[in-house]
């Protein structure tokens, strides 16, 4: 958006990505910029050490290669340069040789300027002075970026980097917390809605593009650095979280009008009320899906569920409301929606009974269904055994979804420590796991016991209990049929200067700790935390434990317990005055006293590797539900199972479909193993008149051919392609 806007509004190609504060880049980057149309990437942190040169090759998980400048000693190294000569050349000598430990070479980039700070009017009299003088030891030279690049082309010998710029600020992983479950959901709720206005597109609806964009500026504006950290005063808080509120409300009015449009020409008749049910994703899908009907009929005490095949589906009622006589007037039913099309829908109906529900069974604390045996400590909460069956590996070590709460002494950026505003170099810090005696564990506490409530689709165990001087509360569901155990906790927290961190300890051994990143995955070392998009897995060729969660990016694996950091309590702390920080600004909220959290994350125990797992797929899935919505009966030119496109092989995966220019539909997908995919095949359900491969900004570049409404390709391990898709 950012290039674009340049080029749309001031006629400029912007060439040199400037992201000198950013705090981490991850190993996608290079293959992101150059499909922008940069040429160079500019930083200053995440470098792996100070010995690290200025200016290198960055090489990407794909393969793909920019030359990259860093500026080791940030972007103000120039600024408050002496206002006279004698000291200014100084200044200069001392500057030049800072630079020098990072490269050998005799031409050195140093930047002017600070946060929020005025051009100082004096340098450029005093570099020009500076010239002047007969034989001066160096010569200096105001410049823009391109200028010191297309010195650096000519070198022949510069380094190649491989990996991942990060990780920086750690801290801020779960910092103001809150914060990052709204960035995540955000971005759900809006590319949801980008997919379901092409869907709409192809059956005459949609929405004005400008619609998109007023939901979207916001999201973006506050996905920079210092918001999407949660590194603010209590003020700038407050309006981040009102701008996501004005966002969502824009997005669900938005996929509201979609669905009803879509829905509007599908076939929905049958016996009962239809609900549709719709897949954002672009691989037909298994998945628990929930829809809320009303009943105008008395004496309605249980329902029944067809699928678009006529086939009887369970369905449980998670909640109801009844009148006097005991029959239902609203409930929530939940079901598992089978083979739902990609990027499509499938209808079910629902028939209300007069026949008495099945009731709900009470069971000691443990689940067994298809693909695992699952048991929980009755009082605490805590996993106490899991079992993939196939296998009939036990996955754990010891009890699991615990919670620690530990002293931490950092800030709304750092863990344990205070901020160091230069850091520049990746952390290498080990974490421990934590122990009793060092931290309290929520398995040190316990609430009267309880039972699990199973029903024909879903078990679930709630417990409730005191946390030290806080409570915690725990919600565990379990599908059958389905591979995903689901947890929804909440603390209280009360301290000051903690964090919480959810353990699991795995039974696997010699295990390959591999995170999820944007359009890709990267093993990462032991014991050390990063950020991770969607999943974390812990895993050996014969199988493992994934780790799935909506927000809460980081993540670590210690002597083969998985760790997600779910809140801290911290203000900003000794932050210096300035950049608009100014005294009696609080940030007194980043303590998270008194106010319930809820956190989401989900257990994926499965055999084989991640990628024989499809664990990208488990981690899309989980947060990208499914969406159940009641609609009326009606005739339509749509069937009631329908989907747009197929994509073969299985390890390819549609991470966008969206509008794009002048009625065009803009469609991404990227190979999500690291292991080269050949002749890519996505087979379209409707006519496709053509196609074109484009890039980031959908700029359209070479045809693709189509045949039979099919379009092949090749791709590398985690390679991006965009194209641009124009229907009849």
């Amino acid at each position: 958006y950012g290039k674009g806007y340049y080029r749309d509004q001031l006629g400029v190609d912007a060439t040199n990505c400037w992201l000198v504060d950013t705090f981490g880049h991850h190993a996608q980057m290079p293959q992101l910029l150059r499909l922008a149309g940069y040429k160079t990437f500019w930083f200053s942190r995440g470098v792996p050490s100070r010995k690290h040169p200025s200016e290198f090759i960055w090489q990407g998980i794909d393969g793909t290669q920019i030359p990259a400048f860093w500026l080791p000693h940030s972007y103000g190294l120039m600024y408050n340069s002496p206002k006279d000569l004698p000291h200014f050349e100084q200044f200069v000598k001392g500057r030049f040789d800072l630079l020098g430990r990072y490269t050998h070479e005799a031409d050195r980039v140093a930047c002017s300027g600070v946060d929020v700070c005025e051009p100082e009017e004096h340098l450029a009299p005093m570099i020009a002075a500076y010239n002047r003088k007969p034989h001066p030891p160096l010569q200096l030279k105001l410049a823009v970026p391109c200028d010191f690049e297309a010195v650096v082309a000519k070198r022949k010998d510069l380094q190649v980097f491989r990996g991942e710029l990060n990780p920086i600020f750690q801290g801020t992983y779960s910092s103001r917390i809150e914060i990052k479950q709204e960035m995540r959901d955000m971005e759900r709720l809006l590319t949801t809605a980008e997919t379901l206005g092409v869907l709409a597109e192809r059956v005459g609806g949609g929405i004005p593009e400008r619609t998109c964009w007023r939901a979207w500026e916001p999201v973006l504006f506050n996905e920079t650095h210092d918001l999407a950290s949660g590194v603010m005063t209590d003020h700038v808080y407050e309006d981040t979280l009102a701008s996501y509120a004005f966002s969502r409300r824009l997005a669900n009015e938005w996929i509201e009008t979609l669905r009803e449009q879509i829905a509007a020409k599908i076939d929905t008749r049958g016996d009962g009320i239809p609900i549709v049910v719709f897949n954002t994703l672009g691989w037909p899908r298994t998945d628990v899906a929930e829809a809320t009907v009303g009943i105008a009929e008395p004496g309605i005490h249980s329902f029944r569920l067809q699928d678009a095949d006529g086939k009887d589906v369970p369905v449980q009622l998670a909640e109801t409301t009844r009148r006097k006589d005991g029959g239902i007037e609203t409930a929530r039913l939940v079901f598992l929606a089978r083979d739902v099309p990609a990027l499509g829908c499938s209808v079910q109906h629902v028939i209300p009974n007069k026949d008495p529900d099945q009731p709900e069974r009470e069971t000691t604390p443990s689940v067994e269904g298809e693909f695992y045996r699952l048991t929980i400590d009755p009082v605490t909460g805590a996993f106490t055994s899991l079992v993939e069956k196939s296998s009939g590996r036990e996955l754990l070590s010891a009890p699991a979804n615990v919670i620690s709460r530990e002293t931490d002494k950092g800030d709304l950026w750092e863990l344990y420590q205070g901020l160091d505003g230069g850091s520049a170099i990746a952390m290498t810090r080990k974490q421990p796991v934590p122990r009793p005696g060092t931290a309290k564990l929520t398995a040190e506490f316990h609430g009267p016991p309880q039972k699990v409530r199973a029903g024909s689709v879903f078990a679930e165990f709630h417990v409730a209990h005191p946390f030290d001087t806080g409570s915690f509360e725990t919600r565990i569901r379990c599908y059958h049929g389905l591979p995903r155990i689901d947890i929804s906790t909440t603390i209280v927290n009360n301290e000051k200067y903690v964090r919480y961190q959810a353990l699991f300890p795995t039974a696997v051994a010699h295990g390959k700790i591999v995170h999820s990143i944007p359009f890709g995955s990267i093993v990462r070392p032991e014991a050390i935390e990063f950020p991770a998009q969607d999943w974390v897995d812990y895993s050996n060729d014969d199988g493992g434990l994934a780790l799935l969660n909506r927000g809460l990016p980081g993540n670590l694996t210690t002597d083969g317990t998985l760790m997600v950091s779910l809140l801290r309590s911290h203000t900003l702390g000794a932050y210096g005055f300035g950049g608009g920080y100014e005294p009696g600004m609080s940030s007194e909220s980043g303590r998270e006293l008194g106010k319930p959290r809820t956190v989401q994350y989900a257990l994926y125990p499965h055999a084989g590797d991640w990628r024989a797992a499809k664990v990208f797929r488990a981690g899309l899935e989980y947060n990208r539900p499914l969406i159940a919505a009641k609609v009326t009966p009606h005739a339509g030119e749509l069937p009631q199972r329908w989907g747009l496109l197929e994509v073969t092989p299985a390890d390819v995966v549609v991470s966008a479909l969206k509008p794009g220019r002048d009625g065009a539909a803009i469609l991404r997908v990227y190979e999500a193993t690291g292991r080269p995919a050949k002749n890519v095949a996505i087979q379209f359900g409707r006519k496709l008149g053509s196609a074109r491969e484009c890039n980031l900004l959908e700029n359209p570049g070479q045809s693709q051919s189509v045949e039979n409404n099919t379009i092949r390709f090749d791709l590398r391990g985690f390679e991006i392609k965009t194209f641009e898709l124009r229907f009849p």
